[in-house]
């Protein structure tokens, strides 16, 4: 009598394990561009009402609202939830990344708008 191994399917693949920092560096990208806003927004605000020109629209939005880049967080939770699970780190990880980017040099251009009109027109 031969042993042999019993007849079992062979194991499917088994699903990726989580890995919390693409969905940190997510995260931080767009917050780091949040906070940038909230801080930096009141006080260009300040600098350019002595000014007494009219702000261009892009720099009057990032004014009016500074909180937006908040939302850009709650994107990156939205697709790391719906996302299928074997991408999802990745795929909120690399879209907060670059959104995040993004919304930095946004609000880069948008505060120093104004500064290159003035410059223009002089």
């Amino acid at each position: 009598m031969s042993l042999r191994p019993p007849k079992s399917p062979p194991p499917g693949p088994a699903a990726p394990p989580f890995n919390p920092l693409w969905l940190l560096a997510g995260l931080a990208f767009p917050s780091l561009a949040a906070i940038a806003a909230l801080a930096l927004a009141p006080r260009f605000e300040a600098a350019y009402a002595g000014l007494g020109a009219e702000l261009p629209a892009l720099t009057r939005l990032v004014f009016d609202y500074a909180w937006a880049p908040w939302l850009l967080d709650v994107a990156v939770l939205a697709l790391w939830l719906a996302a299928p699970q074997a991408q999802r780190d990745r795929w909120a990880g690399r879209f907060g990344v670059v959104a995040g980017l993004a919304a930095i040099a946004v609000l880069v251009v948008a505060l120093y708008l104004p500064f290159f009109g003035r410059a223009a027109a002089l």
